[in-house]
């Protein structure tokens, strides 16, 4: 007896360190988030998205010890439709492990971190769709509300073990989940397109960015300041992700279970989406404007990553490349409806994660094989032959419910800020860009740019690109008034700098298209 509960203890001690591990990786994507987004806005509102990356972990972290931990997985009293339960796990989350009854060897408190994870990343896809015009303190009002009861209820729904939807709960009669409940293994639907339905809401509710479509309501480019910040973020992201979707097995060390199996092939799954998704959205990318196109490549890794989420664990290797390019080319035609619609979504958030989070449930009900699900009842892909070809059903169910919940729960509170003047920035604040405005200066003050050299979105003088204190030396008037030995400085005919710019930028496109 007291072998077996050495070999329980070790192995509860191992998925602990798993579980902290997963999360670390998870957490890790938060800078990944940043550096994307960062590169992806203009270079003068690159402290505003950095401060608001962060408070998404801050506020996440307090508001889901406080309140979300417990409506997502509250204890053993819940409905199914939010926990509700006061115990140990739940609310303000308080377990008594120096109790010499405690044998669970830290597993409850690295499960919260690992879930704390999820929250965080969850509220920051939110920032890339109201990113340059929203608010801060709007932002902070609608990231507690996200936190604490949005998005953990979706979470109960569909992971709890009393969720109306989980497929891990074994209630009977009325307790019992909806069609065997949904397999969402590690967030395509509970995540990210929870995550993109109130990217969406928000970016609908704050208008476009000024200037993001011209009088006759058709978009103009504003691209990012960086192609590096965003590519970085890219890498950042895919890391993290194994841990985002290997993690989501939530134990390997059990006995008597296939959970390090389900873990590699998870990873192998993961990888698969990533890259077939890249390589859509880079090829239609290509086809449509027969431009190679980085950002392309960047988001099509994001599509194809999302789309797999859902069935990473469930899905052959083939099935994984499908779902991954599948992914990037439905990446790609949202993003240009949502120009049509005349949505302005600066990271594609919608695009991105919330359709191709509801295409990665929609792929487990066809690709799902039989011998991987578990659904309750057996259900499985229709591509498969077998008993229960029928998970679809619950599949397209879920979709449904996270539009409904998320899109009017999410609507009603971006409106009601609208409607307080809380919600987007003034004009002026906005032209002028919010961290000059709101932040104490520019994210790059050792630099001032002209309109000509500057990369797009920098913040434009009369000084050239250059360093500030070259900048400044150079605008200096000669000492002595230019008398004998001083150089001879003409003044250049006005717009000649920009012409000759043009010329260089024609020539470069040129040699490109060459």
């Amino acid at each position: 007896m007291a072998l077996a509960d050495d070999v329980a203890s070790l192995a509860a001690k191992g998925d602990t360190f798993f579980l902290v591990w997963a999360g670390c990786l998870v957490f890790f994507m938060q800078c990944g988030f940043a550096m994307l987004e960062a590169g992806t806005v203009r270079a003068k509102n690159t402290k505003n998205i950095l401060i608001k990356n962060l408070l998404d972990a801050c506020i996440g972290g307090i508001m889901w010890y406080l309140v979300g931990f417990g409506i997502a997985f509250g204890d053993d009293t819940d409905n199914g439709f939010l926990g509700s339960g006061t115990g140990g796990k739940a609310y303000a989350i308080h377990i008594e492990d120096w109790r010499s009854s405690y044998t669970a060897e830290g597993t409850d408190w690295a499960f919260w971190f690992f879930q704390f994870t999820f929250a965080a990343a969850t509220a920051t896809i939110i920032s890339g769709g109201v990113a340059e015009r929203c608010t801060l303190t709007g932002y902070v009002i609608y990231s507690i509300a996200f936190t604490s009861f949005i998005y953990p209820v979706v979470v109960h729904m569909v992971w709890d073990s009393e969720g109306y939807f989980s497929a891990f709960n074994s209630g009977t009669g009325a307790a019992a989940p909806v069609l065997g409940g949904v397999m969402d293994f590690a967030g395509s639907g509970v995540v990210h397109m929870t995550g993109g339905i109130a990217a969406l809401a928000g970016a609908a509710m704050l208008g476009p960015r000024i200037g993001r479509f011209d009088a006759d309501g058709k978009p103009t480019s504003m691209p990012g300041h960086s192609s590096v910040l965003q590519i970085l973020g890219v890498f950042i992201l895919w890391l993290g992700w194994y841990g985002f979707n290997g993690g989501s097995t939530l134990s390997v060390f059990a006995l008597d279970t296939a959970y390090s199996r389900d873990l590699a092939r998870v990873c192998v799954t993961t990888t698969l989406g990533a890259a077939s998704g890249a390589l859509s959205s880079f090829a239609l990318v290509h086809f449509t404007s027969h431009i190679w196109d980085v950002t392309a490549v960047g988001n099509g890794v994001l599509a194809g990553l999302v789309s797999i989420t859902a069935g990473c664990v469930v899905v052959d290797p083939w099935a994984a490349i499908v779902i991954g390019a599948i992914g990037g080319l439905v990446m790609q035609g949202f993003s240009k409806l949502m120009l049509k619609l005349k949505i302005d979504d600066p990271l594609d958030a919608f695009a991105v994660h919330g359709t191709c989070g509801a295409w990665g449930l929609v792929a487990v009900g066809i690709f799902c094989r039989p011998e991987y699900s578990y659904n309750l009842l057996g259900s499985h892909g229709f591509i498969y032959p077998g008993p229960k070809p029928d998970l679809l059903a619950v599949q397209v169910t879920l979709i449904a419910l996270i539009v409904g919940w998320v899109g009017v729960t999410s609507t009603i509170t971006f409106a009601t800020l609208r409607l307080l003047g809380m919600l987007r920035v003034p004009a002026d604040v906005e032209e002028a860009g919010m961290d000059v405005s709101k932040h104490g200066g520019s994210a790059y003050p050792d630099y001032v740019f002209t309109p000509s050299a500057a990369p797009v979105g920098f913040p434009s003088s009369k000084a050239g690109a250059q360093p500030a204190a070259s900048a400044a030396k150079a605008e200096a008037p000669p000492k002595g008034g230019g008398g004998k030995g001083a150089p001879k400085i003409e003044p250049e005919v006005e717009g000649e700098s920009a012409r000759r710019t043009d010329e260089v930028r024609e020539l470069s496109v040129a040699d490109v298209e060459a």
